[in-house]
């Protein structure tokens, strides 16, 4: 005899418990509701339906996936980030919560300085660097729509997400995804860089949840020997391609600040540098000012 709802959802929030999945019972209504093609709400409301052969099959297949430890986001093949339902899949890393604060330093920047003498030697307003899904670029994008964007990635297939999000939010025309290796292959000067770099070690990415470690990109966790590698090569390029007065913000790993700031100070002397914190009061993110040439 098929189950019900409510008897696959027990069965189901049991086996996550006991295969030590973060939080079984959300988990599994969300695979549930992905499966059937319904929203949540509607389980509880019709917990007492029996599932046909044909539903049955489908939340079986995606409680494997569940259980091989592949990425929910992934499985379900989106995910929210700043407001806007993005494509992800295993060609990119997931978007995070604590990245939102890159977009909100470059409104930030962007619309306190609109107008500003910086912005007449620029070519375009932002340069997003390691783009993956195309987050960053696009969250701008849509609250800036204004804005002249350049997101680059390494990432051939990084890219092909990417692009294809940015016309989904019906700013791809915006937004100019260019194949690189950091700036290397961008040739324009910009009022804001933001960068979302690898900054994991390599011994923190043998220690990794099975769900990071085994589905999300390498290339995209893997900052070197103690995180910084990529955020360097970036620092000694801002010069070239920063105009004076303008702002880059970094994201980096909450114990890397010290570290990052130093790297900073190195590399741009007579810049502004600060660290800035996540709502969590950790540190999250370099800021660097380019100071305005007299």
């Amino acid at each position: 005899m098929s189950p019900t709802i409510r008897q696959m959802l027990h069965e189901t929030i049991a086996r996550f418990h006991q295969a030590h999945i973060d939080s079984p019972a959300l988990t599994a209504r969300v695979l549930l509701a992905h499966a059937l093609g319904q929203p949540r709400e509607w389980l509880l409301a019709h917990d007492d339906t029996v599932l046909d052969d044909a539903g049955a099959a489908r939340i079986a297949a995606l409680v494997a996936r569940v259980l091989a430890h592949e990425p929910l986001a992934y499985i379900l093949g989106h995910r929210e980030f700043y407001g806007i339902d993005l494509l992800v899949d295993s060609r990119v890393l997931i978007p995070r919560p604590e990245t939102e604060m890159l977009v909100d330093l470059a409104l930030e920047y962007i619309k306190s300085h609109d107008g500003a003498a910086a912005s007449s030697s620029a070519q375009v307003d932002v340069i997003d660097v390691g783009t993956g899904s195309g987050a960053i670029a696009i969250a701008i994008a849509c609250h800036a729509p204004d804005a002249r964007i350049i997101a680059a990635d390494i990432s051939r297939e990084a890219l092909e997400v990417a692009s294809e999000n940015a016309q989904r939010c019906n700013c791809g025309e915006r937004i100019r995804f260019i194949q690189s290796d950091l700036l290397d292959g961008v040739d324009v000067r910009a009022r804001v860089i933001v960068a979302n770099l690898p900054y994991v070690t390599v011994e923190e990415i043998d220690a990794l949840p099975p769900e990071i470690q085994e589905h999300e990109p390498r290339v995209a966790l893997d900052g070197g020997a103690d995180g910084l590698m990529l955020v360097r090569r970036l620092l000694a390029q801002l010069d070239v391609h920063l105009v004076p007065g303008g702002m880059a913000a970094f994201e980096f790993g909450a114990s890397q600040g010290t570290t990052a700031l130093e790297a900073a100070a190195q590399s741009l002397p007579g810049w502004h540098i600060e660290l800035r914190r996540d709502l969590a009061g950790l540190d999250r993110v370099l800021l660097a000012h380019k100071t305005l040439e007299p």
